[in-house]
């Protein structure tokens, strides 16, 4: 079974980059760029795991984290964020008080190797 990657960031480049390694990793990938884009695609699209900007034209990470903890999602989550440690880590913090399974947070810019080891283990920890 090939597994489902959603990931959602303003930053086209960033989004392309991550799409890039995920799908070397073996991951079948979907990108969305908008908060009503990522919500149809979540629904759709049944992710595995989900990479989430915080920053998002129209919604916050913080609000699309309570979307999905009201949908109760069971896909594991990853930050990416150009937000310092304090605001990831309280945004993983709600994520986790929400009953969201949260696997931690990348800070931007994101080093490909970095990234690279982390999804090679989520994926075939799955």
């Amino acid at each position: 079974m090939t597994e489902r990657l959603l990931i959602i960031d303003d930053e086209v480049d960033i989004a392309a980059f991550i799409e890039d390694v995920a799908v070397a990793c073996g991951f079948e990938v979907r990108v969305t760029t908008h908060a009503d884009e990522f919500k149809h695609a979540y629904v759709d699209f049944a992710p595995h795991l989900i990479v989430l900007d915080l920053s998002i034209p129209g919604m916050d990470g913080v609000e699309l984290l309570r979307f999905l903890a009201d949908h109760s999602c069971r896909a594991k989550l990853l930050i990416v964020s150009g937000f310092d440690r304090k605001v990831r880590s309280a945004a993983e913090n709600l994520g986790d008080a929400r009953g969201l399974n949260m696997i931690g947070s990348i800070p931007k810019p994101i080093r490909a190797n970095e990234l690279r080891t982390l999804l090679s283990g989520l994926h075939t920890a799955a």
